[in-house]
């Protein structure tokens, strides 16, 4: 007996030294230490968390651990990994509980965005301009997650102008924003002056890029009107801010970002999860009326054994009010189990603002970005 518990507890130590410590001690402020810091705390099973991280490390000027963490992550979070045993567990319990999460395709676009600017920052033209052909290629990319972005659409028109190279243009890009349906009608003419503007060859100035604001928590509810999405309603619990264009430049906010995450159940974008999301609701109307039955089989047991006992009716006045406290939880159970998958790169911005940063003094988009907060990029 003893021999066994000393090789439990060798076995334990064994187990504890291979976890991943995190740092007990406060950030340091700034330099290669930071870096360091950041870059020790990501988990590359977390797949969130690490993009979360992936933002600090840009926001810190750690750009060669944003280079090297991004290009992995973008590799190994880009594909879909079917498991049959796990998409079959997720019929009884909340979708993205146990399936791993998968990059959308506006954040594989801006995670190679940040790469590129990463390597602009380290005065790496050629490798940021490769970044760029990539940054197209996962945009049209016929994965898991596909589709173009106009946000992403716009940060590529914008750097292939500051940027330009032999062989590339950044006129497709402005006249792709310019015609799609999926662009506001601010930015679809702002666009297309920008085009009109190449072709009349007139002088640009170099464009400045600004992240504003913070991407907003998601919150949903059940909607069974409508059942394009499952039966879920998406919304921010902040709204994003309209579009604004000035004299010096245009903010865009981040909505077709959102509206990506919204339509993650569609049949016609996912069809496997809007299977999954229906035939998961009868096992969550279960798991409600069970609790609901467990708070009412303790209110009964424990009165039938005051009455048994005589004991003054505390054992009963317990019992009622555990009961009670059990079967208001049987919402939560419900939607719990019912949930959508709302897993995103959380720390993004809520807006772009792109500017020359000169010209006449209508600088009320400007001015609207500085109070949301702004981060320069570029």
């Amino acid at each position: 007996m003893k021999t066994m518990v000393r090789y439990l507890t060798v076995w334990a130590a064994l187990l504890s030294g291979c976890v991943t410590t995190r740092h007990a001690g406060p950030m340091p402020e700034s330099g290669p230490a930071r870096c360091d810091y950041i870059k020790d705390e990501i988990d590359w099973d977390d797949q969130v968390q690490t993009l979360n991280h992936i933002s600090e490390l840009f926001q810190n000027s750690c750009f060669h651990e944003t280079i090297a963490i991004g290009s992995k992550a973008r590799v190994d979070y880009r594909h879909k990994t079917y498991s049959l045993m796990k998409e079959t567990a997720e019929l009884f319990v909340a979708e993205g509980t146990v399936t791993d999460y998968v990059l959308e395709s506006y954040e594989r676009g801006y995670l190679t965005f940040l790469i590129s600017l990463s390597y602009l920052r380290l005065h790496q033209a050629d490798d940021a301009s490769v970044e760029l052909n990539k940054l197209y290629s996962e945009e049209v990319a016929a994965v898991y997650n596909h589709g173009q972005d106009p946000v992403n659409a716009l940060l590529q028109a914008v750097l292939w102008e500051n940027e330009p190279r032999e062989g590339f243009s950044a006129r497709p890009f402005w006249l792709w924003l310019s015609k799609a349906e999926s662009t506001s009608q601010e930015l679809r003419t702002f666009a297309l002056h920008q085009v009109q503007a190449i072709d009349t060859k007139t002088k640009r100035a170099t464009w400045r890029i600004d992240a504003v604001g913070h991407f907003p928590e998601l919150d949903w509810s059940m909607n069974f009107m409508d059942s394009t999405n499952g039966y879920f309603t998406i919304r921010p619990k902040r709204p994003f801010d309209p579009p604004c264009v000035d004299a010096t430049g245009i903010l865009v906010p981040t909505t077709s970002w959102f509206h990506k995450i919204a339509i993650r159940h569609s049949h016609n974008y996912h069809p496997l999860l809007h299977a999954k999301s229906w035939v998961r609701m009868p096992f969550g109307l279960i798991y409600s009326i069970s609790t609901a039955a467990a708070g009412a089989g303790i209110m009964v047991g424990g009165c039938a054994l005051h009455a048994a006992n005589k004991d003054g009716g505390a054992l009963c006045k317990l019992s009622i009010e555990g009961g009670a406290a059990v079967m208001m939880k049987s919402g939560d159970v419900a939607e719990y189990t019912l949930r959508p998958d709302l897993r995103h790169w959380e720390k993004m911005p809520a807006a772009i603002y792109i500017s020359t940063g000169t010209g006449p003094k209508d600088r009320r988009c400007a001015a609207k970005a500085e109070a949301l907060g702004v981060q320069r990029l570029l």
